[in-house]
């Protein structure tokens, strides 16, 4: 796929969806609809941005992809998950009472995910949600 492509407006909206189709099926712990939207050899690619020493944990596979992000993105006490632009792109934006903890940003391969990009480093996410 060109770069061309990745930025016309219906890759645009077809990433919005699954990003949003992503939250809901976490969020609500449907672990069935979020397999069938991660792409077979999906990857979690998790940094937890510190830096001092290189934290980057990396999940293969649907099935552990997916509890990960049920994990991540299910609502507990004080938790939101909100759809915002990150690397202006559709993506995601956790935060805990107003303050972000995490951006995660999300790459599509034949409308599949295949790699979830979380960043946990609030200090940069405070600046401009960059991942």
């Amino acid at each position: 796929m060109s770069l061309i492509a990745l930025r016309t407006p219906t890759h645009r909206g077809r990433r919005r969806r699954t990003v949003g189709a992503l939250r809901a099926a976490a969020s609500s712990r449907d672990l069935r609809r979020l397999r069938e939207l991660l792409a077979p050899d999906v990857a979690v690619v998790v940094d937890a941005g510190e830096p001092d020493r290189a934290k980057v944990r990396v999940v293969h596979g649907p099935d552990d992809a997916s509890l990960l992000l049920v994990h991540a993105l299910s609502a507990r006490d004080g938790q939101e998950v909100a759809e915002r632009p990150v690397n202006d792109r559709p993506g995601l934006v956790v935060s805990r009472g107003g303050r972000p903890t995490a951006a995660i940003a999300v790459d599509l391969a034949d409308r599949l995910v295949s790699v979830v990009w979380v960043r946990l480093d609030p200090a940069p996410l405070r600046r401009g949600m960059a991942v």
